[in-house]
């Protein structure tokens, strides 16, 4: 894969890291208000739309390779975030 290719994917990945910490956050406020069964259902929804978001992101950048280390940026991003949103709320 080129290194243009790599870096456009290493971009998405923590972008989508950083927007996958939002949209958790939501997540969390939207199942606290459901009962047990709908909860399970609605996590398993969100993850399932949420990876195939992902996944069609990176079909469209590197036609679908998906390599650790995106794996590794998708977290970092996420990281990222938390960190600083815990800075700016104290």
């Amino acid at each position: 894969m080129k290194l243009d290719i790599q870096l456009y994917s290493l971009f998405y990945s923590f972008a989508f890291g950083c927007i996958f910490y939002f949209l958790i956050d939501i997540c969390i406020k939207v199942i606290r208000e459901i009962n047990f069964f709908c909860r399970i259902v609605f996590s398993f929804l969100f993850i399932l739309m949420v990876s195939i978001i992902y996944f069609i992101g990176l079909m469209y950048i590197n036609n679908g390779y998906l390599h650790f280390y995106f794996l590794l940026s998708i977290l970092v991003g996420y990281g990222f975030v938390y960190f600083l949103c815990l800075h700016i709320t104290k």
